[in-house]
């Protein structure tokens, strides 16, 4: 049945098609920050331009689909598109493309094993991840991207959260060096890393229907912890956050407005909250 899938997302791995303009070879990196991060709400394809030219590089699609009539199929995926030679940093186990999850701070260049065709991220069937994908379920890693330009190969990569076929695209970037390699989350100009990015862009608030908020936190931030206060000011829990999501439980608490605060050495960001 995954095999028959695997032939569906093909389609999505594009024909060749003419060069673009040559890119200044300076040795910089082009760091792009989406301000808002771009969120996938159902079946969609994004466009991404690494280079931010008129030419698009690559397509990240969602997609959920029944099989067979029964079961439901939850699936993330990123296609090479356009330019002859685009391809994404990926392994093969079994005879199926999965796109790498890195690490800030690894190295993209022609080390890495590159695929030219459609790589599945995240690959979800009823609720459950029954396969090894990278991307099952992960927050804050990143894609290794090549991409052709002008006849030469760039390198860069792109930054997301992806679960199912739900995924957040935040920030991409490219070396524009041709054939120079670059580091997962370098941003240029000495920058490295998501840690040096303003507190309210790492810090992501969620409302789910069981009356709590899942608060994920995005980055190498350090001794956090969050609090929340009544709108008097009166203190009603504070707890340490020791992991990359945390849950904030409403359940019980009089109806009215309240202040959700997080906290960490660099910085904080407060959200009002209002409880039914």
């Amino acid at each position: 049945m995954k095999k028959d899938l695997q032939k569906k997302l093909a389609r999505y791995t594009a024909a060749a098609a003419g060069v673009v303009g040559a890119t200044t070879a300076t040795g910089q990196i082009v760091f792009t920050n989406l301000t808002p991060d771009f969120t996938s709400t159902g079946n969609i394809q994004y466009p991404l331009s690494v280079d931010n030219d008129t030419v698009i590089d690559f397509v990240i699609y969602s997609m959920d689909t029944l099989v067979g009539g029964t079961d439901q199929y939850n699936i993330t995926g990123i296609a090479p598109y356009g330019t002859a030679g685009n391809e994404i940093g990926g392994s093969a186990p079994s005879g199926y493309n999965y796109a790498l999850a890195l690490n800030s701070g690894n190295m993209v260049d022609n080390t890495i094993n590159w695929i030219s065709s459609t790589n599945t991220m995240s690959f979800e069937v009823d609720g459950s991840f029954p396969f090894n994908e990278n991307w099952n379920g992960v927050i804050d890693k990143y894609l290794a991207l090549r991409f052709n330009a002008g006849g030469s190969q760039y390198y860069g990569w792109a930054r997301m959260d992806v679960s199912g076929d739900d995924w957040t695209l935040k920030s991409y970037a490219y070396n524009d060096s041709a054939g120079v390699g670059l580091h997962t989350g370098d941003m240029g100009n000495g920058v490295t890393g998501i840690e040096d990015l303003d507190v309210s862009e790492l810090v992501h608030f969620i409302n789910k229907a069981n009356n709590t908020v899942e608060v994920i936190i995005n980055g190498n931030l350090n001794d956090g912890n969050i609090a929340l206060t009544s709108i008097s000011g009166q203190n009603i829990s504070v707890k340490a956050i020791t992991a990359k999501v945390e849950t904030v439980d409403l359940n019980g608490l009089a109806s009215g407005l309240y202040m959700l605060n997080v906290k960490f050495n660099e910085g904080s960001i407060t959200k009002k909250i209002f409880v039914k």
